[in-house]
């Protein structure tokens, strides 16, 4: 495939970074955030500047922890730097959905979770064997140098390249590791195994393969052939990638088992879903609630936490324990969706 270029003046345009910073601001109500909306167009102008001539610097990180559903130190970066990340992704996305395959599924738009799960039920029913592999510490193992080599070989843009690396080399040590939280770090993650996806599919010849981030499943008709197949991964993602594939969950199973796979066990005729993280989203919620009696933002979030119930609940869980987790919460803080007969 031929380099992309003449990309440069496309980022650079007023109307591009608008719809970028339209998109950052989204479900945003940061004072940050205010006071860059009260000059929008002075900002988005002094930015456009600063990327055409190369003075663009991206401030540090503000960082804290999450628990749930494991420890993990989230990223955030200044606002400024989100309309920055948004434009820069609105620019790139389009290319490199035309090379993605399509069982890559994190991060992409008509992609997600529930799709993923859908596709390795289809690879449950066709093999009666699969080979379960995950990528210990993903984000903070990704080379930059590597990173940068996979870009520069679709982008041939000298001012968009030079972006790139300059928020690339922010996060981690330098030369690797990408910030938790990030828009270009899921991006540019899914960037980085995409030549990954490309082996698999063209080298190894699996046709059912389904991929999340760092989560992913090869389906096999026979067992010696799918052992075979988890050591060449490891040499490639070791090799050429220079990640470590977490022994202790890795593999290899029969489908009368169930697959273990995105918070959920996936049999071929049924999915079961874990009633632990349908819980961890009821207890957001109810934070939420109590949150919402002092603040009437938190409206949004109570919505969108309660969508996202919804749409587990009617996928993978009785729709007796969505009932009941709509009952429990006080009359004003129900969707509206919800009819208690």
């Amino acid at each position: 495939m031929r380099r992309v270029g003449g990309l440069l003046e496309t980022l650079l345009s007023f109307p591009h970074m608008y719809a970028a910073f339209c998109r950052a601001r989204r479900g945003t109500h940061t004072e940050e955030m205010r006071a860059f909306a009260m000059h929008v167009e002075d900002r988005l102008w002094e930015m456009i500047e600063q990327l055409r001539d190369g003075t663009y610097a991206p401030c540090p990180y503000r960082y804290f922890m999450i628990f749930e559903p494991k420890p993990r130190v989230i990223s955030v970066a200044a606002f400024r730097d989100r309309v920055v990340h948004h434009a820069l992704v609105g620019l790139l996305e389009p290319i490199w959905e035309r090379r993605f395959i399509s069982d890559s599924y994190a991060t992409r738009k008509d992609k997600g979770v529930h799709q993923a799960i859908v596709r390795a039920q289809q690879g449950v029913r066709s093999h009666p064997y699969f080979l379960k592999m995950d990528i210990r510490s993903y984000f903070p193992s990704i080379d930059h140098g590597i990173l940068m080599q996979q870009i520069a070989r679709v982008v041939k843009d000298r001012g968009v390249l030079s972006l790139c690396a300059r928020i690339v080399s922010c996060g981690g040590d330098g030369c690797i590791g990408l910030p938790i939280g990030n828009l270009t770090s899921q991006f540019f993650a899914n960037v980085y195994l995409d030549p990954f996806d490309h082996w698999v599919k063209e080298r190894l010849r699996i046709r059912h393969y389904v991929r999340y981030m760092d989560d992913f499943v090869l389906f096999g008709d026979d067992r010696k052939q799918l052992c075979a197949l988890r050591d060449e991964v490891r040499a490639k993602m070791r090799d050429d990638f220079r990640l470590t594939i977490k022994d202790e969950v890795t593999h290899i199973n029969s489908r009368a088992h169930g697959l273990p796979f995105l918070g959920v066990r996936i049999f071929p005729a049924y999915i079961r879903h874990q009633r632990t993280h349908f819980m961890r989203s009821y207890r957001k919620l109810v934070a939420a609630v109590r949150v919402c009696e002092t603040d009437p933002r938190a409206r949004a979030r109570i919505d969108s936490l309660c969508a996202s119930l919804r749409v587990w609940g009617g996928h993978f869980l009785r729709e007796r324990l969505l009932i009941d987790a709509m009952r429990a919460l006080p009359a004003h803080a129900r969707p509206a969706w919800f009819r208690d007969e």
